[in-house]
C-alpha cells in the first residue's frame, strides 16, 4: 500500500476538468464556489449528457471547487469516505486491489473512488462495530468534492493520482471494524436463489482460468452475514457446472483455487472464531454431495426425468398431474441423495399445469399417504408462504445412498475424467454422501 501522505495538491490553475475526467471516467461534474461543499443550487436534475453543453463547461471552468455527482448518473461511480486514517489503512489492507484506485482527501481521512459495474447499496453513513459513524458510502443523490479549497482552508488533494477501478460491489471486502452498507434498494445485487439458473460460459479447459476474474464467484458470494453455508453449496454446484463444460472433474489444486477466490469475497461475512480451514472443509463436503450444476434447475431436471419414466400410482387419485408430481418427488430425492429436497409449489404448478394451491394440497396428501415426509426440523405453519423441505418415502424409512443413473444429452461431454477416474458417456453414476 502506498503511504497516505504521498499526495499531490489539485491546483486550481491547472487543467482540472480534463485531468479529473481522465481519472474518474464518464461522470457529471458540478461547479461550486471556493470553500464550498455544495450550495443551495439544485443539481440533481442534471444528467451525464450535460457535460457536453458549452454553458455547463463554462461554469466548471470558472468554478472554485469541483464536485462529482455519484451513483447511476455517473455510470456507477461511488466513493467510500472514511474519516480517520486508521480506518483507511484497515480498509485498504483488506482490499489490496483498491490501493491502485483514485484516492482523494479534504481535511482528514480519505475518499476511495470506485465504479460499481452492477448494483450497489444506497447512500448512507458508514459505522464501526460499536455503531459509531466513521464515514459515508456515497452513491445516488450524493456528490464528493474532488478539486478546489476545503472550507477549513486547505486544498483538496490527490492521495493517489490513479484512474478509478471498476469492480463489482460484491468484490469489496468489509473488514471487521467497518460494517458494510445496508442494502435496501432494488438495484443492490442479490444472491443467487437455490434454484436460480446461472449461465456458465468457459473458454479453455481449466477451472483456474474460468474463476480467475471472480465474476463467476460474485454470482454466488455472500452479501451479508449468515449466508456462508448456502453460498458454499452454490459454489460447489457452480464447480459441477464447470466440470460439465470442460469435460472432466476438478483437480484438488483447482478446488482449492476456487475456494480461495471465494474467500476474497466472503471473508468479511465469516462468523467470529471461524477460520479459512473451517470453511474449506465445509466446501469440500458440499462439493461431495452437490448433484446438479448451478446452470440447471433441479426441479426442472426432476420434471424431465419424471415425464420420461413410468408414473407411480397414487391411491385414491385419478388425475395424471398428481401422479406426475409424485414422480417429481421421487426424482428429486434421487438427485439429492440423502439430503432433503425443496419443492416450490408455484414452479411445480407452472410445470404440471395446476394452481399452486392445488399442488400444496397434493403434497400434504402425499404426507398422509407416506409418499413424502417433512425433513427433521421442518414445521408446516398455517398460512405460511415458505415451502418446507421433504424426504421421499415414509418417515423413519432409511432411503440410504442412491446410485443414480443419469442419461447425458448429446451436448454433454463424452467422457469426464480426473486422473484414473472416469464417467462413462452413456450414464453418469454418482454415489451420494450426506454432510450433517
Amino acid at each position: 500500500m502506498k503511504p497516505l501522505l504521498q499526495s499531490r495538491y489539485i491546483h486550481p490553475a491547472s487543467d482540472r476538468i480534463s485531468h479529473i475526467l481522465t481519472l474518474v471516467g464518464p461522470a457529471l461534474l458540478l461547479p461550486w464556489p471556493t470553500k464550498s461543499k455544495g450550495g443551495q443550487r439544485k443539481w440533481k436534475h442534471l444528467q451525464l449528457n450535460d457535460m457536453a453543453e458549452p454553458s455547463h463547461l463554462a461554469k466548471l471552468a470558472k468554478a472554485g471547487n469541483i464536485g462529482v455527482a455519484l451513483g447511476t448518473v455517473s455510470n456507477g461511480l461511488v466513493t467510500i469516505d472514511l474519516d480517520q486514517d486508521g480506518y483507511v489503512e484497515t480498509f485498504l489492507a483488506a482490499n489490496p486491489l483498491l490501493t491502485n484506485t483514485l484516492q482523494t482527501r479534504g481535511s482528514r481521512g480519505c475518499n476511495i473512488w470506485i465504479r460499481c459495474s452492477h448494483g450497489f447499496p444506497p447512500s448512507q453513513k458508514l459505522k464501526n462495530s460499536s455503531g459509531e459513524e466513521i464515514g459515508e458510502w456515497r452513491a445516488n443523490g450524493n456528490q464528493t468534492i474532488i478539486a478546489g479549497t476545503h472550507p477549513e482552508g486547505m486544498p483538496y488533494q490527490f492521495v493517489l493520482d490513479e484512474a478509478v477501478i471498476t469492480i463489482r460491489y460484491e468484490a469489496i471486502i468489509w473488514p471487521k471494524p467497518i460494517l458494510p452498507p445496508h442494502a435496501t434498494e432494488s438495484n443492490r445485487v442479490r444472491g443467487i436463489g437455490e434454484n436460480k439458473v446461472v449461465s456458465i460460459s468457459i473458454a479453455g479447459s481449466g477451472l483456474i482460468q474460468a474463476f480467475r476474474t471472480g465474476d463467476l464467484i460474485a454470482q454466488v458470494a455472500p452479501t451479508d452475514y449468515h449466508q456462508n453455508n448456502g453460498s458454499l453449496f452454490k459454489l460447489a454446484r457452480l464447480v459441477r457446472s464447470c466440470e460439465t463444460a470442460i469435460g472432466r472433474l476438478a483437480t484438488e489444486e483447482e478446488l482449492e483455487f476456487v475456494f480461495d477466490r471465494w474467500c476474497l469475497l466472503a471473508r468479511g461475512f465469516w462468523r467470529p472464531g471461524h477460520i479459512r480451514d473451517d470453511y474449506y472443509a465445509e466446501f469440500l463436503n458440499a462439493y461431495s454431495y452437490a448433484r446438479v450444476g448451478l446452470d440447471k434447475d433441479p426441479v426442472e431436471v426432476a420434471f424431465s426425468r419424471a415425464k420420461a419414466g413410468p408414473l407411480p400410482e397414487v391411491r385414491g387419485f385419478r388425475d395424471e398431474r398428481v401422479r406426475l408430481v409424485a414422480a417429481i418427488c421421487r426424482e428429486m430425492q434421487r438427485i439429492m441423495g440423502d439430503s432433503p429436497f425443496f419443492l416450490p409449489t408455484r414452479k411445480l404448478g407452472d410445470l404440471v399445469g395446476a394452481h399452486h394451491t392445488c399442488v400444496a394440497n397434493w403434497l400434504r396428501a402425499f404426507e398422509v399417504l407416506g409418499i413424502i415426509h417433512l425433513a427433521p426440523g421442518e414445521v408446516r405453519r398455517r398460512g405460511g408462504t415458505r415451502s418446507p423441505r421433504y424426504y421421499h418415502g415414509k418417515r423413519g424409512h432409511n432411503t440410504g445412498a442412491f446410485a443414480i443413473t443419469t442419461p447425458l444429452t448429446s451436448s454433454q461431454p463424452a467422457l469426464l475424467t480426473n486422473g484414473n477416474n472416469s464417467i462413462n458417456a452413456k450414464e453418469a453414476i454418482t454415489t451420494v454422501s450426506h454432510m450433517n
